[in-house]
């Protein structure tokens, strides 16, 4: 960085969003530089794994759309990147036809009308046919699948490594372990945020940008609160992993594709949303990853994370349902597990949007921008192309009323709840 250098756009956050946005302003020929602060491929957030879900099943029409509209632009990142970065493998959803309305995953039927509206196949499977195709027993009788080809794995580490080469390799600066303590406005003109930081926990540095965009997901609130006197309302899950061991060999132990399963809690009020992952080509041989769509460890803020100990609970719940619904998988001790942080709001929704003008203390309307929430990982390449579009040019056909930052639920706006996203000074 050259002294006095001034960036078209600073972003805050070094994850899967932060590098896809600074790898999209940087396309466009404008001066980026992306700020992490720990190491790039960290495990202090949510990108700490091997493996996420693309998946095109959703019960909302708006969510759907986005899925589908995210094709192409994964296509697109491969493309430019000459790399696969998805198994298209496939996705079982199946289970209890009427339950999940308000689960994080939706209903188990209710994407079918948007797969048939945007005309993206699936095969219905009876119970029988799931059982014979994948290694589940004694499933209920009454229980049905959908089963979505266009649907896939995503490599994570893979991921992050091609966004941050293709960033550079366009130009964008990219600085880690560098953390920002605060934004503020330039004394010496209004229109420009300096970006006060640490690096290495001892030198302050100064960046300076005509715009900012902050995508650190459960950390968001620590550039907000000390920024804008602003925070977000979270709830963050420590999500946890389980890779289990599977019998090997040509007879071994063989999902077909990634798959959820719908059901109601347990008499014990436990979760029953589990999910899995068949053993992947880029992972350790004859492990498949099982685990539960839920957290028993849920927090506020990053710095209450449990990082030494994973969930007994979670582990035991799942340990629980390979036992009784599954055939090869070894349930006794996981081959390893670890966790990584899930960031929530009241509706699962992202947080996509300007932060308001009377927040910006002077500063220019619609100059900062936040991302943060919901079940991002498949929707990157998308969101980095939004994030940019906002921070260049105002304005992104993504950035939807469901993800404003300001959008009201159900509850009183002045109570502390992990169900509601407020402001407060």
């Amino acid at each position: 960085m050259k002294e006095g250098e001034i960036f078209d756009v600073v972003v805050v956050g070094g994850g899967p969003v932060g590098l896809a946005t600074a790898y999209e302003v940087a396309k466009t020929g404008s001066k980026v530089i992306v700020l992490e602060q720990n190491n790039f491929f960290n495990h202090a957030g949510s990108s700490n794994d091997l493996a996420r879900m693309f998946r095109t099943m959703y019960t909302e029409d708006f969510m759907a759309d986005l899925a589908k509209e995210s094709m192409s632009l994964w296509d697109d990142l491969e493309r430019e990147s000459s790399t696969s970065l998805r198994w298209m493998s496939g996705l079982l959803n199946f289970g209890d036809k009427d339950f999940g309305e308000n689960s994080p995953e939706g209903t188990l039927l209710d994407p079918i009308k948007h797969l048939e509206r945007l005309q993206m196949a699936y095969k219905k499977l009876t119970v029988e046919e799931i059982e014979k195709r994948y290694p589940f027993k004694d499933l209920p009788a009454n229980w049905v699948g959908i089963y979505a080809p266009d649907n896939g794995v995503i490599n994570v580490q893979l991921l992050l490594r091609t966004l941050l080469s293709l960033a550079k390799d366009y130009g964008a600066e990219t600085k880690q372990n560098t953390q920002v303590k605060e934004i503020r406005l330039s004394e010496s003109d209004s229109n420009i945020w300096e970006v006060h930081t640490i690096r290495h926990e001892k030198d302050p540095v100064v960046f300076k940008a005509k715009k900012i965009v902050i995508a650190s997901g459960a950390y968001v609130n620590h550039v907000l609160k000390p920024s804008y006197g602003i925070s977000l309302d979270l709830c963050i899950w420590e999500m946890v992993a389980n890779y289990f061991n599977c019998n090997a060999g040509p007879n071994g132990t063989i999902f077909p594709s990634m798959w959820f399963q719908f059901a109601p809690a347990n008499e014990n009020k436990r979760s029953q949303l589990f999910y899995g992952f068949p053993t992947l080509p880029w992972g350790p041989p004859n492990v498949v990853r099982i685990a539960v769509d839920a957290a028993s460890n849920r927090i506020k803020d990053p710095k209450d994370r449990k990082t030494s100990v994973v969930n007994p609970d979670d582990i035991h719940d799942t340990q629980e349902f390979i036992k009784k619904h599954i055939v090869g998988v070894d349930s006794t001790v996981p081959a390893f597990t670890l966790s990584c942080l899930q960031t929530n709001v009241f509706d699962n929704m992202f947080v996509l949007d300007y932060v308001p003008e009377e927040y910006l203390r002077g500063g220019p309307k619609d100059s900062v921008v936040v991302f943060t929430a919901g079940w991002a990982m498949k929707f990157v390449p998308l969101l980095g192309k939004a994030l940019a579009d906002m921070a260049l040019h105002g304005k992104s056909e993504y950035a939807r009323r469901e993800f404003s930052m300001t959008r009201k639920g159900d509850k009183d706006p002045n109570t502390v709840s992990c169900t509601y996203t407020y402001f407060r000074s």
